[in-house]
């Protein structure tokens, strides 16, 4: 049987805002559709969240049904169980739960006679400091363009991992910002959130930015990583179609407990 290409859509998203950000092909049999599940829990109200959607024929793109009918639960370390009831077409929500930092939390999902799980760790929340927004000096574009800059504190006693999710005037630049503490441990840090130099949504006087600081396991830490090199074409890494995942029973996606916090900042 010949192999048709497949699009899945992966629906990033943050405590406040679901929305779709990056398309990823994946090879697949016109039988063997697979589904995408995407989870958080944060130390947050509202950040109990999972979304469920279904790869779908190539000549389909841009149409990604959410998959109805799935038992969502979250648990924890204490044995507390939490159902996750589905609030619009494959979104499940808990709007009361809220995670704490230290504690383990394990995802299930049962969907059609299939089960899908994984677990992820809250890391201790790291303050962000400042937010501002300066000139880009690293002479990457041939026109002058501003950054938002995130200022922060790594602590020295633990292994850390960030992920900034930055909103111009509400809507999500698609850049992936991920960083490690492997050069900064125990520094205070400037991170600059520098997206492509082709990309032309310039910050301007007057624009809003919002930018949610998470801080991330390891397990998340790596699919981001590889879902950003396999975007980049970095032959090296997973391929954009198979991001380094910590779901169990063959859905694609992921899921990640994380402390955040996000701060807004009108450009002067």
């Amino acid at each position: 049987m010949s192999t048709l290409k497949y699009s899945a859509t992966l629906l990033l998203f943050t405590s406040f805002l679901c929305s779709c950000e990056k398309v990823i092909d994946v090879e697949l049999d016109p039988a063997d559709q697979r589904y995408v599940i995407e989870g958080q829990i944060t130390n947050q109200k509202k950040g109990a969240l999972v979304v469920i959607s279904q790869t779908t024929d190539f000549e389909n793109t841009g149409v990604y049904p959410g998959v109805s009918g799935a038992i969502v639960t979250i648990s924890n370390t204490q044995g507390n169980v939490y159902p996750l009831m589905e609030t619009q077409q494959g979104i499940y929500q808990d709007s009361l739960l809220v995670g704490k930092p230290g504690m383990s939390y394990r995802l299930h999902v049962t969907l059609n006679g299939s089960e899908y799980t994984a677990t992820s760790i809250m890391p201790d929340r790291v303050k962000m400091d400042s937010l501002f927004v300066k000139k880009d000096g690293s002479n990457i574009s041939n026109r002058e363009r501003y950054l938002a800059h995130v200022g922060y504190t790594d602590p020295g006693n633990a292994v850390n991992f960030y992920r900034f999710v930055q909103f111009k005037n509400g809507v999500k630049e698609k850049t992936i910002f991920i960083r490690n503490d492997d050069r900064t441990n125990g520094n205070k840090v400037t991170a600059p959130l520098r997206y492509p130099a082709d990309d032309d949504n310039d910050i301007l006087t007057g624009d809003k930015i919002t930018v949610e600081m998470q801080c991330i396991d390891q397990a998340a830490y790596q699919y981001w990583y590889s879902l950003d090199r396999g975007a980049l074409g970095d032959g090296g890494a997973a391929s954009p179609a198979n991001p380094v995942s910590n779901m169990q029973g063959g859905a694609l996606g992921y899921f990640s407990a994380h402390a955040s916090e996000t701060r807004e900042i009108t450009v002067p």
